[in-house]
C-alpha cells in the first residue's frame, strides 16, 4: 500500500502592504519557509490535523486549524490590507496584530 503525500498550497496576492517583505509560513507552530508577494508555495504534510498562521514581525494572521486527507490538496490565500483598510493601519497594530495578514482557506 503506497500513502500519498498531502499538500498544503499558499498562495499570496500581490499587494501594496509589505509587498518587498516575506511573510513566514507558520504549519502546527514550525516556521515551515516565507512566501513573498505574488508566490506560491507548496507544503508537503502527512494527513491529520493542523494549524496555519502567517507572520511578520510581531503581527500576523489569525491561525487556522484544518484537517487534510492522505493525497488531499487544501490552498490557502494571504494577503494585506485593500486600499479601503488603509486608514485603520494604527488600530490594527495595537489592537489587532493578528488580523494584520489576512488568511483564507479557499474552496
Amino acid at each position: 500500500m503506497q500513502i500519498q503525500s498531502s499538500v498544503v498550497k499558499i498562495m499570496r496576492k500581490r499587494m501594496s502592504q509589505d509587498l518587498f517583505r516575506a511573510y513566514e509560513i507558520i504549519l502546527d507552530s514550525t516556521n515551515v519557509g516565507i512566501i513573498f508577494a505574488g508566490q506560491t508555495i507548496c507544503v508537503p504534510v502527512v494527513a491529520g490535523t493542523h494549524s496555519l498562521k502567517m507572520s511578520i514581525d510581531w503581527c500576523g494572521s489569525e491561525e487556522i486549524n484544518f484537517s487534510i486527507a492522505s493525497g488531499e490538496e487544501i490552498t490557502f490565500e494571504c494577503s494585506g490590507f485593500s486600499i479601503f483598510q488603509v486608514l485603520l493601519i494604527p488600530y490594527y497594530l495595537i489592537f489587532r496584530p493578528n488580523n494584520w495578514i489576512l488568511l483564507k482557506r479557499l474552496g
